[in-house]
């Protein structure tokens, strides 16, 4: 074996194919149909409050802090999706060490 290939592939074979971290992200915000549409309506719901908190001078902050409310709420649930999927992958991690 030559020293430029991996210690983890025999020689001819090729490495798994790994999605990359933009894709699987791009996944995550718009699967299933309901969060694309989340994410659409959040962007829409903050460029219309930070119109009406702009428009109005910056005297009603609380348009400010509704703004970022849906955008927010949303990372929140992907915060929750990435945290389930890590645990099931650390499960799965540790069922096939089990097994070795």
């Amino acid at each position: 074996m030559d020293d430029t290939a991996s210690a983890g592939t025999p020689d001819g074979a090729t490495p798994p194919a790994k999605t990359s971290l933009l894709r699987t992200r791009i996944r995550q915000l718009t699967t299933p149909w309901w969060r694309l549409l989340w994410l659409i309506g959040g962007l829409a719901w903050a460029v219309v409050f930070n119109i009406v908190y702009v428009t109005t001078g910056g005297t009603q902050e609380w348009w400010g802090i509704v703004s970022v409310v849906p955008i927010a709420l949303l990372l929140l649930d992907l915060l929750r999706i990435e945290r389930l999927e890590r645990a099931a992958e650390q499960k799965r991690q540790a069922d096939l060490r089990k097994q070795i």
